[in-house]
């Protein structure tokens, strides 16, 4: 008689590898893709790009500069760190540092480093950001630039409050939830998610305040060839809803949506804003509801209604 089947596969089957539980070994390293993040730093030309535009931080030419600490920073937050004390767990990382584009920069070297930058050269930030984005451009291949700069182009306003833990935080504030949060106004090329202007305030700063200038820096940043007229369209939501934005919109000859209630105002902008050019029509985006004209406003609903 034969061996059954069962007793066959049994004898031809084999051990499971032992698990052994050990020092972490240094030659490896959980973040083995800022290889190819540090090779596109190099050929874009980052960290250089944001020097040249900010300027030197320090009397003496030597250490961290205000392009490394962007980039560094930058880098330590796509390795998922949240908080500045990341940086030195990135720092431990022995074989991580050596495929890293900014090596050796820690959590105070940081703050340190931080502190020297004037309000001038954080707003040269964008300059460096928006030659580095022009360059990117350069070196895409022709058809898909072209689909970029050559179709719409949407800018997104947007603020939002990140929390954060501390008395001593500076410029931050808390909100009507009761948490203590800093609020980042992000102006974004919608097609390329690429941040063109940016502001930082507390969580009780109102965008509205600071919303025109921001859309005029975040059309400065833009490429040349995704300036031309009537391709740019910026939206923002009703947080940002304020005539100055509007008129910021006006005088730059684009078109634009602002989020905004349903109010008899509103019926009023958009009766007398279609009398004007194609290109300076504002397009009001409100909550879905019925429109009901009255003597004042008169006309069809706004946009979106």
């Amino acid at each position: 008689m034969g061996h059954s089947p069962r007793r066959s596969l049994s004898r031809g089957k084999r051990k499971r590898p032992e698990v052994r539980v050990g020092a972490p070994d240094r030659a490896l390293t959980p973040n083995g893709g800022m290889a190819a993040v540090a090779g596109l730093c190099e050929r874009l030309g980052v960290i250089g790009a944001l020097d040249a535009a900010v300027g030197p931080v320090k009397q003496r030419d030597r250490g961290f500069g205000a392009g490394e600490l962007l980039a560094g920073i930058a880098v330590a937050q796509l390795a998922g760190e949240d908080f500045l004390v990341g940086l030195d767990r990135q720092r431990a990382d022995a074989a991580g540092q050596q495929i890293t584009p900014v090596p050796g920069l820690s959590s105070t070297t940081a703050a340190g480093v931080a502190r020297r930058i004037t309000a001038a050269q954080w707003l040269a930030v964008e300059t460096g950001l928006a030659a580095v984005t022009e360059r990117t451009m350069t070196l895409l291949p022709a058809a898909r630039a072209a689909a970029l700069t050559e179709g719409p182009v949407t800018i997104d306003l947007d603020a939002t409050g990140v929390e954060v833990y501390g008395s001593k935080k500076r410029g931050v504030a808390y909100n009507y939830q009761g948490q203590r949060t800093g609020r980042p106004h992000v102006a974004a090329w919608a097609e390329t998610e690429i941040v063109l202007a940016a502001d930082l305030g507390s969580g009780t700063n109102d965008p509205r305040a600071t919303g025109p200038d921001l859309l005029r820096r975040a059309l400065a940043a833009l490429p040349e060839r995704a300036r031309a007229r009537g391709r740019v369209a910026p939206r923002a939501d009703a947080g940002y809803f304020a005539g100055a934005l509007a008129r910021a919109g006006e005088d730059e000859h684009i078109a634009f949506a602002i989020g905004a209630r349903r109010i008899a105002r509103c019926g009023g902008c958009w009766t007398a804003s279609a009398r004007r050019a194609g290109a300076t029509r504002p397009a009001w985006t409100m909550p879905r509801s019925p429109w009901r004209p009255t003597a004042r406003t008169g006309g069809p609903p706004p946009h979106g209604c």
